[in-house]
């Protein structure tokens, strides 16, 4: 990474799909740039045919000494799997509708300039990144969410084209569908120990409670605890779906509830049928079995001053070190994990 005797530089992946006046964006964001003291952005956009991976990888290969992301949450996710490791600060500058990582983090979705403020001055925080393998496949990186059912069919259902015009409503219109979708069976391990089948709509491994339209679906599920929490969906047989609304709104989980929750670091599971797969909102085709585990503390990431603040995140008190830079200098601002 460049040194302190030099300018910073950032560098910003961004999807100028997402964008109608792209020139605009880009010179109000090199305008923050350069006002607050560093190089002008390098800027690598996206292409379709890789869902920007090359872009981010030559992002990360220019030793920048920020990251910043302008795109959809599938944007988010691969240039997260990038950066994965790499100590890189990681910025998010919300595009789009979902911006679930954001969202979790406390960072502003309808505020390009409160963004900006956060990813070049606020401070560095480690979170847990999610891998994924379905049918023997190679790891496959999400920060939010990944899963197999009723999520996976939402997404794979919802029109780009509505979902500009009406946001989270073009979810729920494709969730009517979706709902009507039968039961597949599932045999589950966590952490090495195997759970009875159980016929499921939905199995959901989260790395934060609010997954979808601001739905705390892992209750108490953040992003920095080392662990993954899976939720299984059954509809009850009487209550239907009205009962899962309940059981989500009241935090009900286990028991009589329609939502089973665990909190663990692999997860197994083997399904009866082929069974729509997804991460972070990406429809990835169907999957008969699969594995989700989770990298601990592996991704740092740009966040407001406290990021205390954030529900995502685990609460801190004092006596951990978290590099935190003021308009004029890094400051040095000390948390302590709170002793569970």
């Amino acid at each position: 990474m460049s040194q302190s005797s030099e300018r910073r530089t950032v560098a910003i992946v961004i999807n100028p799909s997402k964008f109608d006046a792209l020139d605009e964006v880009k010179d109000t964001i090199t305008g923050f740039a350069t006002f607050s003291g560093w190089s002008e952005p390098l800027w690598f956009e996206t292409d379709a045919d890789d869902s920007g991976l090359a872009a981010a990888e030559k992002a990360r290969a220019a030793e920048p000494d920020l990251v910043c992301v302008m795109g959809g949450d599938g944007t988010v996710r691969v240039v997260a799997g990038v950066l994965r490791g790499s100590g890189i600060p990681y910025g998010l500058l919300p595009s789009g509708t979902g911006n679930l990582l954001a969202r979790n983090l406390g960072i502003p979705v309808d505020s390009l300039e409160g963004a900006l403020e956060i990813a070049f001055r606020g401070q560095d925080r480690a979170i847990d990144v999610g891998l994924a393998s379905f049918d023997g496949g190679e790891d496959r990186p999400f920060v939010v969410m990944g899963g197999v059912g009723l999520d996976a069919e939402i997404m794979d259902k919802t029109d780009d084209n509505l979902k500009k015009k009406v946001g989270w409503g073009a979810y729920v219109a494709a969730a009517g569908p979706s709902l009507l979708k039968g039961k597949f069976g599932v045999t589950i391990s966590v952490d090495g120990e195997e759970q009875p089948k159980v016929d499921t709509q939905m199995v959901l491994a989260c790395n934060c409670s609010s997954v979808m339209g601001g739905i705390e679906v892992a209750t108490g599920a953040v992003l920095d605890d080392g662990v993954l929490d899976l939720v299984v969906l059954q509809t009850n047989i009487v209550a239907g779906w009205v009962g899962v609304a309940i059981d989500v709104a009241a935090g009900n989980r286990n028991g009589l509830a329609s939502l089973k929750q665990w909190a663990g670091k692999e997860y197994t599971f083997q399904l009866e049928k082929p069974v729509l797969a997804e991460l972070d909102g990406d429809p990835i085709g169907e999957a008969t079995s699969g594995r989700f585990g989770v990298d601990p503390a592996s991704l740092i990431v740009r966040l407001p001053v406290p990021a205390s603040a954030s529900a995502g995140l685990t609460p801190r008190s004092k006596g951990v070190e978290i590099r935190s830079e003021a308009p004029s200098k890094l400051e040095e601002t000390r948390d302590e994990v709170d002793p569970k």
